[in-house]
């Protein structure tokens, strides 16, 4: 499926994907270079201003869910429209690779997954993810996660790296089984605002 998207430099470049079930569809209703990637249990959308409320629900207020990632537990409403506002103007500026982790037969956001950095070189994307504590155990991130895998490496970035607190296992293996090694560890900043620093294990899968 022929799809043409905006890389981070804001090049507009084709992409050509072929990838097991996970097929790659540009919506008129969407800004360009904003797309729904497809598997067999999710659609991974842009974000929507009416999303706040489930994000709240679903994760964001979650202490289970913010345990190892860098954000503390919105204690209202109004911290996660603040964030969501901020996920639409970046999309509005042009930042492609945010999704909304969807069933396929219920449209409300279950999790995020995007992009966040393109490594010391600039040119090697970080994937993070979060993802309702009700669907952990499910298989569910392997497959979102493989999916955005394989469609950036249908837009042309030749490695794409990952990484997870040192205790939180259940996120490396989420990356092992999509083809992903590890490649060291590193010091990270914790909660923002903290100046904490944790230890992660770094991953990384370079293009077939």
């Amino acid at each position: 499926k022929k799809s043409c998207w905006k890389n981070h430099n804001g090049n507009q470049q084709d992409s050509t994907a072929d990838v097991l079930s996970c097929s790659v569809r540009m919506t008129g209703k969407e800004k360009m270079g904003m797309g729904v990637l497809c598997t067999e249990r999710f659609l991974l959308r842009p974000f929507r201003a009416e999303d706040a409320p489930a994000m709240y629900r679903n994760w964001c207020c979650d202490e289970r869910v913010a345990r190892y990632c860098r954000w503390v537990p919105h204690e209202s409403l109004a911290t996660t429209e603040a964030l969501l506002q901020r996920y639409l103007q970046e999309a509005e500026a042009g930042f492609p690779y945010r999704w909304a982790i969807t069933k396929k037969e219920a449209g409300e956001p279950i999790g995020c997954i995007d992009v966040v950095g393109f490594g010391a070189d600039g040119h090697t994307p970080e994937i993070g993810y979060v993802l309702s504590h009700a669907e952990w155990g499910k298989g569910c991130m392997t497959e979102v996660l493989q999916a955005v895998i394989t469609y950036l490496f249908s837009c042309g970035y030749s490695k794409i790296s990952a990484r997870h607190h040192v205790e939180n296992p259940a996120s490396g293996r989420v990356m092992e089984k999509c083809g992903m090694r590890m490649t060291g560890y590193a010091k990270i900043e914790g909660k923002f605002g903290s100046h904490q620093l944790w230890d992660a294990k770094c991953y990384a899968i370079s293009a077939p």
